[in-house]
C-alpha cells in the first residue's frame, strides 16, 4: 500500500507539476510581448506626432484663400508639385498620365514634351488613401490631406522594420532602442529628404521599402529550417518572395530602383567570394539571393514594360542574371570540392574581364542597343560616378555635406554611436566566424557611407542604420554598467542613503550621464527643432521657432513648406492669364530654370521650357565632352 502510494504520488507530482510552470513561463512571454506591442505602437505615434503635428496645427500647410487643389494645399519641394499633377489628372481622366515611352506631358519641355517618368504607386496610393477621407470631406480636401499625410505615414511606420532588425541582430531591448531613436533623428523629422508633413515625395516610402526588404534578406539568408511547403518551398524562399514583393513596390514607386538590386548584388557578389575564400558555400545562399532579385524583378514587370514600351534589357535584368551566373559557378565550385587557391583567382580574372567589358561599354553599346544600360554602371566606375557630373554641380541636393552638418544630422553623440556599432560589428563578424546577417549591416554600413560622401540627399538612407547600431551601443553600455545588480545590492544594503551609498558606483552615475545628456537630450531638443516649421503663423503674429526656443534660437531644422507660398501665390495668379486659350499646352511657354518648373505645371497651368530632368543639358555636356 506504501509503495502503491508512493508511485502515486509521484505519478500525480510529475504529470501536474510542469503545467503551473509553463502556465507561468505562458504568462511571463504573453505579458513581454505584450510590452514590446505597446511601446512599438507609442514610438510610432511619437514619430507621427513629431513629423506631423506642428506642420499641420499651424496652418502653414495650408492656404485659406485657396480655390483650387494647387493652390489650398501646399507640398515641400518642386518633385511633390509634379506628383500633385499626375494625382489631379489621374482622379479627372481616370488614366494614369505621362508614363511610358512616347506618353508625353505636352506642358513639360515646352516645345517638344516630355514622358513624366513617374511609376503610379506612390500616387495611386494617395488617390486610395483620400477615398478613405470622402465621407467625412470633400474630395478636393481628402486628396489634398492625403498627399500631405502619407509621407509622414511612412515615416512613421520604418520603426518596424527597425525594430525587426535590431531584434535579429542583437536582441528585443536593442531593437527597441534603435526604434526610439528613429523618432530622435533630427533629418527623419523635418528634412527635405525626410517624412515631414507635407513632403509629398517618395522618399520616407522608399525608405520604409528598403529596410523591409534588408529585412526579409536578413530572414532568408540567415533561416535554417527544412520545413517546406508543397514539398518545394522553404521557408527562406518565402522570406525571400517577401523581399521581391517589396523590390517590386519600389520598382513601381521609383525611377531609380536599380539602386536596390545593386546593393544587393553587390553584397551577394562580395559574400559568396568570402564564403568560397572560408570554405563555407552555402547552395541556399544563392538560392535565396536569385528567388528575391528575380521575384522582384518579375512582379514589377508589367509595369516596367510600360514604361519602356515592352522588355528593356535594363540594369534591373542584368544584375539578376548576372547574380544567377555568379551563383551557377560558386555552386559548382562546391560539387567540384575545387580548392580555393584555384577558385579565387579564376573568380578575379572573370572580374577583371568584366571591368574590362565595362570599360569599352560606351563603344559596344553603339553596336548593341541592348547593352545601352549598363552605361550607368560605367559611368559610376570610370567616370563622373554618382551626381559627379557639371548638371549635377547645380543641383542643391548632390552637393556634400561638412562633417559637422552629417554629425548634427544625426545628433552630436548618435553619429559617432554608430560608428563605434560598427566597429564591434566588425569584431564580433570575426570572433562569430562569419555572420551574413552581420556581414550585409557591414557592407549596407560601407555603401551608405560611401554614398553620403558623395551627395547630402543620402544622409537619409542611413537614418535606420545610425539608430540600429547606436542602440547596440547604448545597451552595451547599459548591460555593462548592470543596473539591475546596482538594485539589488541596494537592497541587500538595506536600502535608504545607505543603502544607495554603498550600491550606486561612479560607473553607475557616468552611465546615466552618458544616456541622458550625450544621447537622449540633445537628440530630443533636435527632433523638437525639426518638427517645428521655420515659419511665421497664418495671422503673422508670431514665428513658430521663437515661440517656442526663444528669440536667440535660429532653428537648424523643419519643413520647408512655407517656402512654396510664392511660389504658389506667383503662379496660381499666372493661371489667371491667357484662359481665352483652352488648353494649357497651347498658350505661351514660360522659362523657367528646370526643377521650378514642376511648380508651374502643376499650379501655372502653361508649358514651360524648363528641362526638368535635364536630358537636354547632360547631351549638351556630353557633346562638349
Amino acid at each position: 500500500m506504501r509503495n502503491r502510494a508512493r508511485r502515486t504520488t509521484q505519478t500525480v507530482a510529475e504529470t501536474s507539476s510542469p503545467t503551473p510552470k509553463r502556465t507561468i513561463q505562458n504568462k511571463r512571454f504573453n505579458k513581454r510581448k505584450w510590452v514590446i506591442a505597446i511601446s512599438l505602437i507609442t514610438i510610432f505615434f511619437l514619430v507621427l506626432f513629431l513629423n506631423t503635428y506642428f506642420n499641420l496645427t499651424s496652418g502653414v500647410a495650408i492656404n485659406p484663400d485657396g480655390e483650387t487643389l494647387s493652390d489650398t494645399y501646399y507640398l515641400s519641394g518642386p518633385d511633390p508639385y509634379y506628383n500633385l499633377r499626375l494625382v489631379k489628372e489621374t482622379v479627372e481622366t481616370g488614366i494614369y498620365p505621362y508614363y511610358g515611352r512616347n506618353h508625353y506631358d505636352p506642358l513639360l519641355n515646352y516645345p517638344i514634351g516630355t514622358s513624366g517618368s513617374r511609376a503610379p504607386l506612390l500616387n495611386m496610393m494617395a488617390i486610395g488613401f483620400s477615398t478613405v477621407l470622402t465621407p467625412f470631406m470633400p474630395e478636393s480636401d481628402a486628396l489634398g490631406y492625403s498627399m500631405q499625410f502619407l509621407p509622414a505615414l511612412f515615416g512613421a511606420l520604418i520603426i518596424f522594420p527597425v525594430y525587426f532588425i535590431g531584434k535579429s541582430l542583437f536582441g528585443r531591448k536593442e531593437g527597441l532602442i534603435a526604434a526610439l531613436f528613429v523618432a530622435l533623428i533630427p533629418i527623419h523629422i523635418g528634412s527635405g529628404h525626410g517624412s515631414a508633413y507635407g513632403l509629398f515625395d517618395h522618399d520616407s516610402f522608399n525608405l520604409l521599402l528598403f529596410f523591409c526588404i534588408f529585412y526579409f534578406l536578413i530572414k532568408s539568408i540567415t533561416n535554417k529550417s527544412t520545413k517546406t511547403l508543397f514539398g518545394i518551398i522553404l521557408e527562406s524562399d518565402i522570406y525571400a518572395l517577401l523581399a521581391g514583393l517589396c523590390i517590386a513596390a519600389l520598382s513601381m514607386t521609383w525611377v531609380e530602383s536599380r539602386y536596390i538590386f545593386s546593393v544587393i548584388s553587390v553584397y551577394a557578389v562580395v559574400q559568396m567570394i568570402v564564403d568560397i575564400f572560408r570554405n563555407q558555400i552555402n547552395p541556399r545562399f544563392v538560392r535565396s539571393i536569385v528567388i528575391l532579385l528575380f521575384s522582384g524583378y518579375l512582379l514589377s514587370f508589367p509595369v516596367l514594360s510600360v514604361r519602356y514600351g515592352g522588355f528593356n534589357f535594363d540594369l534591373s535584368f542584368f544584375l539578376p542574371v548576372g547574380i544567377l551566373l555568379f551563383g551557377i559557378i560558386y555552386v559548382v565550385l562546391d560539387r567540384k570540392k575545387i580548392p580555393w587557391l584555384l577558385s579565387l583567382p579564376t573568380i578575379f580574372i572573370i572580374g577583371l574581364a568584366a571591368a574590362i567589358f565595362l570599360f569599352f561599354i560606351r563603344d559596344l553599346s553603339n553596336a548593341f542597343p541592348f547593352l545601352g544600360s549598363l552605361n550607368g554602371l560605367a559611368e559610376i566606375i570610370y567616370g563622373s560616378g554618382i551626381y559627379g557630373d557639371k548638371v549635377d554641380a547645380t543641383i542643391a541636393e548632390a552637393g556634400t555635406y561638412s562633417i559637422s552638418r552629417t554629425v548634427m544630422s544625426y545628433g552630436p553623440a548618435l553619429y559617432w554611436l554608430a560608428w563605434s556599432g560598427f566597429v564591434l560589428l566588425l569584431w564580433e563578424y570575426v570572433k562569430q566566424k562569419g555572420r551574413r546577417d552581420y556581414f550585409f549591416i557591414i557592407i549596407l554600413f560601407i555603401i551608405n557611407i560611401w554614398l553620403a560622401s558623395t551627395a547630402g540627399r543620402f544622409l537619409n538612407d542611413h537614418v535606420p542604420l545610425v539608430a540600429i547600431l547606436a542602440a547596440w551601443v547604448v545597451f552595451y553600455v547599459i548591460d555593462k554598467v548592470d543596473y539591475r545588480q546596482m538594485v539589488k545590492n541596494i537592497r541587500n544594503a538595506g536600502g535608504g542613503f545607505k543603502g544607495l551609498r554603498r550600491g550606486i558606483k561612479i560607473y553607475h552615475v557616468l552611465g546615466v550621464l552618458f544616456v541622458a545628456f550625450l544621447v537622449i537630450m540633445p537628440n530630443s531638443l533636435l527632433a523638437f527643432d525639426s518638427a517645428i516649421p521655420s515659419a511665421v503663423t497664418q495671422n503673422g503674429s508670431s514665428n513658430l521657432k521663437i515661440d517656442y526656443f526663444g528669440e536667440e534660437h535660429g532653428g537648424a531644422f523643419g519643413s520647408s513648406s512655407y517656402k512654396e507660398q510664392y511660389w504658389v501665390d506667383a503662379l496660381s495668379w499666372f493661371a489667371k492669364q491667357d484662359t481665352d486659350v483652352a488648353t494649357p499646352e497651347d498658350r505661351p511657354g514660360f522659362i523657367s530654370w528646370w526643377d521650378y518648373g514642376f511648380y508651374e505645371v502643376a499650379v501655372g497651368d502653361h508649358p514651360t521650357v524648363a528641362d526638368n530632368f535635364q536630358g537636354a543639358l547632360r547631351c549638351v555636356f556630353r557633346l562638349v565632352r
